[in-house]
This record gives structure tokens, sequence and C-alpha cells, in this order.
């Protein structure tokens, strides 16, 4: 029998049984199988990676029992993979009653998982494909893993996948876990899958925000990993688009549907390399921040239409966000509504990219470059002043909503009151130059008047455990009635203030959250806590 090397694991509980391409072609029985070996016991090479750099799909189905298998074969569409966690499948599944070609992946004695290279179905007579192509042309695609060390035992994967055909319809997926050694993360006790803000990826305000060595202080997911928390998260792809660049047409109807979908199959490539790595194919923990936060909602309402076995999140963390004002007038989602609209109509017109972020970037460098020159925006304010304000100054998300927590000499900001400045600058000058502005017209559509009532009827069919996390000074409590909305029984809160009985705007920011000197005690040991027990 023909194999080849890829990676096994000692003492380990058997695992892996099949891995299904599914097809539109009958199915025969063929007890000529060839397979792929797995085994990384004897040397530090990744050959999981090699696996899953040659995969590509439509979608990604992962089943942990019979009766999960049964459904998948039944939802799958063309080009879809199925795993399964069980073995002697084809004793159990009348494959002859599949549209499926199969590929098993078998666990043997507990040292090795093997993966067949051979189909058990023959191919019908009238089916002739050439597979290299079906692959190429599947939407789908891994591009490129790579891994770096973040200290000596937490390590960085960061995996590029294809998700279309536009020139940036691909999406970084991250990694950061503990390893008892390289590409042998320990068991985990818990999970979580991040989602950035607006103009963010996942290093702007998760690993390095702000900063160049990440550590258990100023980085949530290296806490979050230093405590056993298998960490993801993704950068989207609009985040990828340089800043020489001048075409735009590529984002034109590129809004929350298309980054939802992004997530979702990301997440999905997750719980595979999880499986793949001795953590189980089981759902995931999905938290976003800001707009982000949007994003999961988002995720969490299209899963409640699907079948069961298509879903990939088991727990949600919105984090300072808000989908329904509490009251119907509220002038804020009034100012959200308009700015849909406006949205709506510049990209009616040609106008597909947002500059916000190459604004940031202009504001950032200023302060960094020449802290006391005059601002050109802000006439009577240094450039170090200007971008002080832009962070602690009251914004129109909400009453007194900052970024982060300034300090102010009457209303000249003098400082920020929770994390370090130098951050603050360093975060502005990494951000994205651009997003689509369909993004706006589409994300910001849920706060006018006519789409209340839709949005509120699909906050009520989520059912997954939620935890809430806010700063006083961001939407905090602003955020909590969307989660009142949701029929989930398992709702917490967790709002983050330094000053509960005073003024607003000098309170926690948004971005403190993550920013903040204070932060890896005041919100990522809840979340840690939460992640643990969910």
């Amino acid at each position: 029998m023909k194999t080849k090397e890829l990676f096994s694991w000692k003492f380990t509980p058997l695992f892996l049984a099949v891995v299904a391409t599914i097809m539109t072609i009958g199915c025969t029985d063929n007890d000529d199988q060839d397979y792929v070996t797995i085994d990384s016991e004897t040397q530090d090479d990744g050959e999981w990676v090699n696996y899953i750099e040659d995969l590509s799909f439509e979608s990604i189905i992962l089943t942990e029992n019979q009766e999960d298998l049964n459904e998948a074969l039944q939802e799958a569409a063309e080009g879809d993979l199925i795993f399964f966690e069980d073995n002697d499948v084809q004793k159990k599944q009348n494959l002859k009653n599949s549209k499926g070609s199969f590929y098993a992946l078998v666990g043997f004695d507990g040292e090795q998982i093997a993966i067949s290279n051979k189909t058990i179905s023959d191919i019908s007579s009238d089916t002739s494909r050439d597979e290299k192509a079906n692959k190429s042309n599947r939407s789908c695609r891994i591009l490129e893993i790579t891994r770096s060390s973040l200290s000596a035992d937490i390590a960085h994967y960061q995996i590029m996948v294809r998700m279309g055909n536009g020139p940036y319809d691909v999406v970084r997926i991250h990694r950061v876990v503990r390893e008892s050694r390289k590409y042998r993360p320990i068991r985990t006790e818990g999970n979580v899958f991040m989602i950035h803000g607006s103009s963010q990826d996942f290093d702007d305000i998760f690993l390095r925000p702000g900063i160049e060595n990440p550590d258990a202080y100023n980085s949530s997911p290296f806490y979050l990993a230093s405590n056993n928390i298998d960490v993801w998260g993704i950068d989207l792809g609009w985040t990828l688009v340089p800043l020489e660049t001048k075409d735009f047409s590529f984002f034109l109807g590129w809004g929350t549907t298309k980054d939802t979908r992004h997530v979702l199959k990301s997440m999905a490539i997750a719980r595979l390399v999880r499986g793949l790595t001795r953590q189980g194919f089981g759902r995931m923990n999905l938290l976003g921040f800001s707009y982000g936060a949007g994003l999961t909602y988002n995720a969490a309402i299209k899963e409640t239409q699907e079948h069961r076995i298509l879903r990939d999140i088991k727990g949600m963390i919105p984090t300072d966000f808000v989908m329904v004002y509490e009251q119907n007038d509220s002038a804020f989602g009034a100012g959200s509504c308009s700015l849909s609209e406006m949205s709506e109509v510049a990209h009616a017109n040609g106008e597909y990219q947002n500059t916000n972020g190459v604004g940031f970037i202009t504001v950032g460098q200023a302060a960094l470059d020449n802290p006391e020159g005059d601002s050109p925006v802000a006439p009577g304010l240094s450039n170090y002043q200007f971008a002080l304000a832009a962070a602690g100054g009251p914004q129109p998300n909400g009453p007194d909503w900052h970024f982060l927590g300034g300090q102010f000499d009457g209303q000249i900001p003098t400082g920020l009151a929770y994390t370090e400045e130098e951050r603050w600058f360093n975060l502005l000058i990494s951000l994205a130059p651009y997003m689509p502005t369909y993004i706006t017209a589409e994300g910001f559509s849920i706060f006018c008047p006519e789409n209340r009532e839709s949005i509120v009827a699909d906050l009520n069919q989520i059912k997954i455990p939620i935890l809430y996390l806010g700063a006083a000074g961001g939407y905090g409590q602003d955020g909590v009635f969307s989660t009142t909305l949701a029929g989930s029984s398992d709702v917490s809160v967790e709002i983050v203030t330094k000053l509960p009985n005073g003024p607003r705007i000098l309170d926690y920011g948004h971005a403190d959250l993550f920013m903040a000197k204070d932060a890896s005690e005041l919100v990522w040991k809840s979340l840690r806590d939460w992640l643990a027990s969910h």
C-alpha cells in the first residue's frame, strides 16, 4: 500500500474516520484504498500543514457522530468537504445511497491518523472530470501557511485563504496557541475566533495593538493563549488592499454579507485544523469587536436559518456594539441610518472605497513625526493634541462615546487615561487604508426604522450562549438591550467602568478593552473564564 507520512499522535483516542468530497456522481464500493499516513512523533515538521495546504473546497462540514454524518450527506453540495470524527463509517453508512465521492480518514490504534488518497466510489462512466481543474474552480483554496514563535511556548500561525475570484477575495486566518513543541499544540481548555473592527485587522487591535512584542499584559490573544485558550482570528479581505491602489471596482457590492460569509468559512477551516491538531471538531466561540460584533450577530443570525449540521458557532461574544437601540427614536440610531443612506448613494455613484483609514494613518504619523506642529485639520491644536482628541473626544456613536479614555484641561486634551499614548499613535499608522463603502450602506441599514422589526425577529432566533463585553465610555450599557432580544437562555454581561459615578466622557473607552494597561485584569480574565466554561 502506497503511503505518504503526514502526522500521528501516540496515546491519543481513536479519532477521525471520513472525509467526503461531495460530487454529483454515483457510488460503488471499492476496497482498494491507498492512505496518506500522518506521523509527527519522529520529527518537528508540521506535516498536517502539507495536508491542509492541498485543500480546495466550497464549504467544510465537520461531524462528530453517525447521525450528523447522515444529515451532512443530505445537506452537502458539490465541492463540499465532510470530515467525520468516528471509526468504521463504512460499516454504519450505506454509501450507495449517497451522492458522495468519499475519502476515508481513519485512526489506527490511537497511534496514527491515515487519510485515504483514493476514492472508495467509482466515478460513473459518463462522468469525466479533471480533478486538478475541478479543484482550481472551487471558490476556497488554501494558499499558504506560516508559523512564527511569539515566546518559548506560544506560536502564531497565519493561513492565507482564497475565498473567490476577485483580486482581494483573500483572507488571512490567525491562530495563537501554546505548544508542547513546534506544530504540536497543547490540549487547550477553550477556544475563540476573533473578528476585528473597522479599519483594523487582527494584529492591529488584538495581537499587537500599537506594540511590537506581544505578551500577557499587552496582547489579548497572547494572554488567552498563555491561559490555555486556543485563539483564532481573521483579517478580512479589504484589510489587504494596499495604500497605492487606484481602481476600487472590486469593492462593488462588497458589504457585510460578504464579510459574514468569509468569517463562517474561515471558522470551518479553524475547526478542521483544530481537529487535525487534537482539539476536536467541535463548534467555536465567535468574538467580534465593534464592526466585528455586528458580523458576529450577522453570522449567528445566518446560522439560525441553516441546518444545524452546517453551523460553526457554539457561543458568541459581541464586544461593545449595538444592534438595536432600546429607544425607537434614538438620535444615534437615526444618525447611523443617515450614514447608511449616504453611503448607499455614494456607492451607487461609483464611490466604492471609504478612505477613513488613510486619514487615520496621516493623523498618527503627524503625531509621531511632528507632535508640536500645528494640526492642519484642527486650528489651535498641535498634531499631538489632535491625535489625542481623536481618541478621547466625543464621537456620534453614542452619548460621550469615545475610542479611548482621555485626560483634558478644559476642552484641550492632555493625555490618555488608560492606554499609553504611543500605542494609540502606532495603532493609527498600522490601520487598513480602505474599506468598502457598501459595508456602511448595508451594515448600518439595520438602524433605519423600517428594518427594526425584522432585526428584532432575527435576534430572537439566536439560542446560543452570549457574553456581552462593553466599555462604559463606548457603547457600554446601550449594547445590552440587543442581548435581551436574543432567544438565548445563557446571557452574561460584563461592562468595564472606572468611574461608575463619574462623567462618561472620562470612563473606559471603546478600545481600552484591548489596549488599556489594566485590560488583562479588567477584561481578558473574565473573557478567559467564560471561554473555558463554554
